[in-house]
């Protein structure tokens, strides 16, 4: 007795590979958009989600600015933007700092902006670089 294999038309075994490439360039993209960069080890931080607790606000540094390593220095928030949620409900707000000796950087602040506030124009912050491109942010007053 001899088995035969079955055959599907070719359109429908294209039409299920299509299907299965487009899950998973979905499911790829959609994991993308939600990984959050490591928090650095030694700071007292289990989750983005609560980065802002008690006006302090973890953050890094965006390319091009520079902040002495340790040393802490003071400088006024002048602007906020790039404010929208990612899939995770995360903030990475771009804030431009005008720093006391007038130079000026730009950091990037991952938060829960409906837990914890962004900072805004006018706010007073102190800086504390620490390792890598990171910078530990403390709101004046909190």
């Amino acid at each position: 007795m001899r088995m035969r294999a079955k055959l599907y038309p070719a359109g429908r075994s294209l039409l299920g590979m299509l299907v299965l490439i487009a899950g998973f360039a979905f499911f790829h993209q959609a994991q993308a958009a939600t990984e959050q960069l490591p928090i650095p080890k030694g700071v007292m931080l289990k989750s983005w989600h609560d980065n802002g607790l008690g006006g302090k606000y973890l953050m890094q540094l965006a390319p091009g600015s520079v902040v002495k390593a340790g040393k802490t220095v003071m400088g006024t928030v002048t602007g906020d933007a790039n404010c929208d949620a990612d899939a995770e409900g995360l903030s990475h707000c771009h804030n431009t700092v005008k720093l006391a000796n007038g130079n000026e950087i730009t950091l990037i602040n991952t938060h829960e902006m409906h837990r914890y506030r962004c900072l805004g124009p006018g706010d007073k912050i102190s800086l504390t670089r620490m390792s890598g491109s990171w910078v530990m942010a403390k709101l004046s007053g909190e």
